[in-house]
């Protein structure tokens, strides 16, 4: 009786779900909503493409600290195979010669030459 029960349980709420996917578009959503392209030309034709203004006065400069030169040395790795065998294509990758930056005071930009 129980079994006979649930199964009838498990009937009606698989058919509400499937009655639910069987609604129209119009009941769901409404007739007066734009579609996906109005919506798309709205929003980007609406853009204006002035670009934001940059309010950084490039007049005003702290050059009371610089940082201390540290060079950058490029390196290109050829293609080559991987251990495994595979191909692996060329690429540049760069490394700085020292591992940190220093900010130099005051005095001691004059013996870097700046």
């Amino acid at each position: 009786m129980q079994k006979n029960q649930l199964l009838h349980t498990l009937l009606w709420i698989s058919l509400l779900l499937a009655m639910g996917c069987t609604s129209q578009q119009s009941h769901v959503f409404g007739e007066d909503m734009p579609t996906m392209k109005t919506i798309h030309d709205d929003k980007f034709h609406s853009i204006s493409p002035v670009l934001p203004e940059r309010r950084m006065d490039h007049q005003v400069q702290n050059t009371d600290f610089e940082w201390l030169p540290n060079p950058t040395v490029y390196l290109y790795v050829f293609k080559h195979l991987s251990p495994t065998g595979l191909p692996v294509p060329g690429y540049t990758t760069f490394f700085k010669l020292y591992t940190t930056d220093h900010i130099a005071l005051p005095s001691e930009l004059s013996r870097w030459g700046s």
